[in-house]
């Protein structure tokens, strides 16, 4: 079987390199066993480019240059971003990220390491951007590319253009940055954003925006077909509380379900020509996280296990080789007994980087570090004030 991803999703491939197989995660606990998770800061979601948010608000980047971390740790560094604080989420896709801060308001979040060249004294990766405006009461975002989705609390959709500053001062450039409200939808409660759209409404019933609808005229664009285009809903879904990314669904019972063009194939390599309705992934139960790159999936339970499923990089030998891989079954990735959530930086090529947000808020990650040095050893990182 072979994960059909749609090429476009593949705009948004700008994190690290990474291996991973499902035999080679070795135990967590013997590793940097003497850090007591009280030194560190409790992190409470992931997302690329690297950068994570804890449970005061406050947003971590990546250390743009070379500084020695703790022994036995992940050889990349996490600093804090001290311009971007009050952060409830962020959103990152297609080279553009936003930040949700706890007031409502949504800003851009500029990632310094695409700009201009660095200062050596300057080990920040990112800094708050502009605020997006007329938006307020905002409690859930998205990006890809150019479009922001904004869900306020009174379930109401609104789409907007954005872009990072280097595009958006270009004199060229014309974006649709004054929010819009979409029309039809209302009682939303989740979203999620790929190479289409998908709400979820507060009565459990998913809806679903396709970018492939029929176009009134080739000039039609995504942000047409978003705003424009009427949801459709998906049948076979219901009861649903939690959307993921590349067509995921969690139900009240904890089941996953999928579908669309995002698939499990073992014949075809390409998108699927017709979307897949949705079924039941039966293999798996009490599910509260999913994360997937272009070839796998990984599952957190309930009893904070992990688990996989798909094509898994098997061997690699250097940037530019194409890595050999091999499908495993639904497999329990050893080691992990605490996990509470799961991360995925794609790459491309069928690499890319996992991490694992532990439930005393500590972060483990295995995969390429920023020096391209390949590290399959799931290890702690370090989050240095």
């Amino acid at each position: 079987m072979k994960f059909n991803y749609w090429p476009k999703r593949m705009a948004q491939s700008t994190a690290l390199l990474s291996v991973l197989s499902l035999s080679s995660v070795a135990p967590l606990t013997a590793i940097a066993a003497d850090t007591s998770p009280k030194d560190q800061s409790k992190i409470v979601q992931l997302t690329d480019p690297r950068l994570a948010i804890d449970d005061q608000g406050d947003v971590w980047c990546l250390a743009q240059h070379a500084i020695s971390v703790k022994d036995g740790f992940f050889p990349d560094l996490m600093v804090r971003a001290t311009s971007i604080t009050n952060v409830k989420s962020i959103a990152s896709g297609g080279g553009s990220t936003l930040a949700l801060k706890n007031d409502g308001t949504v800003w851009t979040v500029e990632l310094n390491s695409r700009t201009a060249t660095i200062g050596l004294k300057d080990t920040l990766s990112a800094t708050l951007g502009e605020r997006i405006p007329h938006l307020e009461n905002i409690v859930k975002i998205d990006v890809f590319g150019s479009i922001g989705l904004a869900l306020d609390k009174e379930g109401k959709a609104w789409i907007f253009e954005t872009a990072p500053s280097w595009v958006r001062n270009d004199p060229s450039t014309s974006l649709k940055s004054e929010p819009v409200l979409l029309e039809g939808l209302d009682h939303i409660k989740d979203m999620s954003f790929s190479y289409d759209v998908t709400f979820l409404k507060e009565d459990g019933t998913v809806w679903n925006i396709d970018e492939y609808s029929p176009r009134p005229s080739s000039n039609w664009s995504l942000y047409d077909s978003i705003r424009y285009s009427k949801p459709v809903q998906l049948k076979n879904l219901k009861d649903i509380v939690q959307l993921e990314s590349n067509h995921y669904a969690i139900k009240k019972d904890g089941t996953v379900w999928t579908w669309g063009r995002t698939i499990i194939s073992k014949e075809n390599l390409g998108p699927a020509l017709t979307p897949v309705a949705p079924y039941q992934i039966e293999e798996l139960s009490d599910v509260v996280d999913i994360a997937s790159s272009n070839d796998h999936s990984l599952f957190v339970k309930k009893d904070g296990t992990v688990w996989g499923r798909g094509y898994f990089v098997e061997k690699w030998e250097a940037l530019g080789a194409t890595p050999q891989n091999a499908w495993k079954d639904l497999s329990k990735l050893d080691g992990f007994e605490d996990a509470a959530s799961i991360h995925v930086s794609i790459n491309g090529n069928s690499l890319s980087t996992e991490s694992v947000i532990k439930k005393d808020g500590t972060v483990w990650m295995w995969g390429l570090d920023q020096f391209q040095n390949l590290d399959s050893k799931p290890r702690q990182v370090e989050f240095r004030k």
